[in-house]
């Protein structure tokens, strides 16, 4: 399976890390879990490092898509991406950009830093 969570209840926490082949149905799957399992409110750490994405313009501008509807509902929380390449950067950021998120998201390149800022209860102001 190329994407893996883990959705701690405890620690209000979505933890993701994909590697090998990704595709919009892989990004599908973790948010579907994350809509049944009632933690869009969370705080979520995704993290790219070593994933290879097989997408186009288009899937990404779905993912944006979805997570613009998930803002109508005001239930989302802080998201970390964590990257490796410039590439992946550049994607997550445009990922952040379409998105237009109701809530603190911000690209970084090690996982210590994503968790930090995560736990410093960001605001929309420590964005992208």
């Amino acid at each position: 399976m190329p994407v893996t969570w883990t959705i701690s209840t405890a620690d209000r926490l979505v933890s993701a890390r994909a590697e090998g082949i990704v595709t919009l149905t892989d990004i599908e799957a973790l948010l579907d879990d994350i809509v049944v399992k009632d933690a869009l409110t969370y705080r979520k750490m995704f993290d790219g490092r070593g994933a290879i994405g097989q997408y186009d313009d288009a899937d990404v501008m779905s993912l944006g898509a979805r997570i613009q509807a998930y803002n109508t509902l005001d239930l989302s929380g802080a998201a970390a991406i964590v990257v490796d390449t410039q590439e992946r950067y550049d994607v997550a950021l445009r990922f952040a950009n379409i998105a237009k998120a109701k809530r603190p998201i911000r690209v970084f390149w090690d996982p210590q830093s994503a968790r930090t800022w995560l736990d410093s209860n960001p605001t929309l102001e420590d964005s992208v």
